[in-house]
């Protein structure tokens, strides 16, 4: 019956149920996202910040090079926490540790904002928008703490309370999109954090095409090696560049540290070792070795 059915609602042109649902988070996302206003906003944005951008060491440290991984989801935890126990206190009556993490919360916002517009400003597309609603969300969150702040120092207890409670709220819808960020759309994590293999030794290039001072993608198990050749010795890694999944094969090389073509990475071809960012993870290199004139590379277990 349900297949009469189905094929009766074709021949008359009716629409039929789809077989791939979306959730109402997912439609909700992909409608805020799709905003023209952000695009526009963000090329502004971008432009006044392009200034600090070029400024690579103090980007590096904001990204979180120094540390290892992405900074922001590190500090984005503390303002959250502070404001969220501010109700706590309000309900056991202790205004003056309420206004101390209003405070506290408000400062710590302020440092998560400047590493979170330093990872934005290395997105792209449809990242770049929702990063950017994320961040104007998070604003409008800030601007009622900061309120709250002002009532309660005041005395205006009430409008201090109601204050601090929607801020919470709206910084915990920011926090929502800012989670999707990260786990949904991949954005400052390892890129190569799930490739292995192979276990086997592996031939992939010829060892006279190398030249030195160059790089080479060859194809290995459905995805894309780079080769290089520094002081002589053969080196190997992964040609999608941890940050953003850039080909590095299609970067510049100087001095035996490749570019990222895309936003600008730079690792050293011997070690994949971060020698500028936005990337903060390392590299993923491969074990190389020559063989009767023939690369061959392992990776690592899967």
């Amino acid at each position: 019956m349900t297949i009469a059915m189905s094929a009766s609602a074709a021949e008359s042109g009716a629409p039929t149920p789809s077989s791939l649902q979306t959730s109402v988070s997912a439609r909700t996302l992909g409608f805020l996202e799709e905003m023209g206003w952000l695009e526009s906003l963000g090329q502004r944005i971008g432009a006044l910040l392009q200034p600090i951008s070029d400024q690579r060491s103090m980007m590096d440290v904001l990204h979180g090079r120094w540390l290892g991984h992405a900074l922001h989801p590190v500090l984005s935890d503390l303002p959250i926490g502070f404001w969220a126990a501010v109700p706590v206190l309000d309900a056991i009556g202790d205004d003056g540790g309420a206004i101390a993490l209003t405070a506290a919360g408000c400062a710590a916002a302020v440092a998560t904002a400047a590493t979170g517009t330093a990872d934005w400003t290395v997105s792209d597309g449809r990242e770049r928008r929702l990063g950017l609603l994320h961040g104007l969300v998070n604003t409008a969150g800030l601007a009622l703490q900061l309120g709250a702040l002002a009532a309660r120092s005041t005395g205006r207890r009430g409008a201090g309370r109601l204050l601090s409670f929607t801020g919470l709220g709206v910084s915990t819808a920011a926090a929502y999109v800012g989670g999707e960020l990260v786990f949904g759309r991949g954005l400052m994590v390892d890129h190569d954090a799930w490739k292995a293999g192979p276990s086997d030794w592996t031939a992939v290039a010829d060892a006279a095409a190398l030249d030195e001072g160059h790089t080479k993608a060859v194809d290995l198990e459905g995805r894309k090696v780079l080769l290089a050749r520094v002081d002589g010795v053969v080196c190997a890694m992964e040609d999608a560049c941890s940050h953003s999944g850039g080909p590095l094969s299609e970067g510049t090389v100087e001095d035996g540290v490749v570019t990222c073509p895309w936003h600008g990475s730079r690792f050293r071809l011997r070690d994949g070792a971060v020698a500028g960012g936005p990337a903060t993870f390392p590299q993923l290199r491969l074990e190389s070795r020559v063989v009767d004139g023939r690369v061959e590379v392992r990776g690592r277990p899967g």
